[in-house]
C-alpha cells in the first residue's frame, strides 16, 4: 500500500505531505483546501505509466479547450503548477511511498529544443489559447513510464491532447490498476462496462447487496441492449413482489451512487481506488453500512481506497463503524488538509472515535 504522498508545486500545494496512509483513508478540511488534488496527485503517481495520465483531471475540471474540426484539443497544463503560470524551469513533483517501490513523477518546463517537434505540423491555429512564451516545451518523466523522457511543444499554456495520447506508454502488465470517482453520476454505459466483468461472477451476488443497504426489495440486477440509452443500453433492477423492470435512473442517485462506488471497488482488486466525496448522494442513516462496504471489500480484494468528504456525518459514521467492529482498527484512518500547511494532520481510528464521542470538529 502507499503509506506516504509528497507533493511539490502541484496545483494548490508549494508543499504537503500525506504521511500515515492505510487501507482505506478519508481526506477531510474546509473548501479549497486542496483535496481532490491530493487525489489527482496520487492518480498521477500511482497510475502514471503515459503522459496521457495528465488528462482527465484536465477534463472534469474545464481545463480543456476543445477545437473544432479538429482530432483533440488543448490542455491548459499551467493550471496543475503551483501558481497557474509557467516559466522555464517551473516544475512539479509528486512522490509516492509504496511498499519497498518508491514511485515518481516530474513535470518541467524547458526551453523549447531547437528544430522541428512532433505536433508541428498537425498543430491547428491556436490565436484563441491563453498567451504565453511561444519558445517553450513539458518534459514529463515518472518512474512507472518508459525509459525516456517525454517531451511536448507548448503553445502559450497548453499542449495537445493529442500528443499525450499518443506518446509510448510503459507496457501493460506493469502498471496497477488505479481508479478515479467524481462527484458526476457516471454515465450508464459506464456502469455497464464495469458490470460486464462483474456478471456471472461471485462478486455479482455482493454487488447486488451494496444496493440493498438503501432498498432492501432488490433482487436481481441486470444490463439490457436497445435503444434505451445513447449507446444501445440500459440497467434495470427487479424489486421482490413486482415482474416490472425497473429503470435504474428510477430508482434515485443513492442506488446509482452506491452501485458506483461497489463496482469500482471490485474492479480496483489489487490496485487503488480514489474517490471525492464519498458520501454524494448517499442519506446520513447509510453511511455506517457504506463504510462497512467500502472496508469489506477493500480488505478482502487488496484495494488501498483514499476519499474525501465535506460532511461530518460522513466521519462520525466512520467513527461508528470502528466502534460497532473494533478490528478494523489498523485499515482506517482520516487526515486534513489545512491551506498552507505543509502536513496533513493525522487521526487513527481511535481519535476519530474519541472525537466523535466528544463532538468535537475534525473537518
Amino acid at each position: 500500500m502507499m503509506t506516504t504522498l509528497r507533493i511539490d508545486n502541484f496545483r494548490s500545494f508549494r508543499k504537503l505531505t500525506v504521511e500515515g496512509l492505510t487501507r482505506v483513508s478519508l481526506l477531510v478540511g474546509t473548501n479549497n483546501a486542496g483535496k481532490t488534488s491530493v487525489l489527482e496527485a496520487a492518480e498521477l503517481v500511482l497510475g502514471g505509466t503515459s503522459p496521457s495520465i495528465l488528462e482527465r483531471s484536465a477534463r472534469s475540471r474545464g481545463e480543456y479547450v476543445p477545437i473544432r474540426d479538429f482530432s483533440g484539443g488543448y490542455i491548459e497544463v499551467n493550471h496543475l503548477f503551483h501558481g497557474h503560470t509557467l516559466e522555464p524551469e517551473k516544475s512539479f513533483k509528486i512522490e509516492a511511498v509504496v511498499g519497498e517501490h518508491p514511485r515518481f513523477i516530474n513535470c518541467r518546463v524547458i526551453p523549447r529544443p531547437s528544430g522541428k517537434m512532433e505536433g508541428d505540423e498537425i498543430a491547428p491555429p491556436v490565436e484563441f489559447l491563453r498567451s504565453g512564451s511561444p519558445n517553450l516545451a513539458l518534459s514529463i518523466s515518472g518512474d512507472g513510464m518508459s525509459p525516456e523522457v517525454h517531451t511536448f511543444p507548448l503553445a502559450g499554456y497548453n499542449v495537445m491532447s493529442r500528443l499525450l495520447r499518443h506518446a509510448v506508454a510503459k507496457p501493460a502488465g506493469n502498471d496497477w490498476k488505479v481508479r478515479f470517482m467524481g462527484t458526476a453520476a457516471p454515465p450508464v454505459s459506464e456502469l455497464q462496462l464495469l458490470w460486464d466483468d462483474i456478471v456471472l461472477t461471485p462478486e455479482e451476488a455482493k454487488v447486488t447487496s451494496a444496493l440493498q443497504i438503501i432498498e432492501p426489495d432488490i433482487e436481481r440486477l441486470a444490463a439490457l441492449s436497445g435503444p434505451r440509452s445513447e449507446r444501445g443500453g440500459s440497467m434495470f433492477v427487479k424489486l421482490r413482489g413486482s415482474d416490472e423492470r425497473i429503470p435504474l435512473g428510477s430508482m434515485g442517485e443513492g442506488i446509482k451512487r452506491l452501485l458506483a462506488l461497489s463496482m469500482n471497488l471490485v474492479s480496483s482488486a489489487g490496485g487503488y481506488l480514489l474517490i471525492d466525496e464519498i458520501d454524494t448522494g448517499l442519506h446520513h442513516s447509510v453511511m455506517t453500512q457504506m463504510w462497512r462496504l467500502v472496508v469489506e471489500v477493500a480488505r478482502r480484494m487488496d484495494v488501498q481506497v483514499l476519499a474525501t468528504t465535506h460532511s461530518l456525518d460522513c466521519v462520525r459514521a466512520l467513527a461508528s463503524l470502528y466502534e460497532e467492529s473494533p478490528d478494523v482498527r489498523d485499515l482506517i484512518s482520516l487526515h486534513r488538509i489545512e491551506r498552507g500547511a505543509e502536513a496533513s494532520v493525522p487521526y487513527s481510528a481511535d481519535e476519530i472515535l474519541a472525537a466523535s464521542q466528544h463532538q468535537m470538529e475534525l473537518r
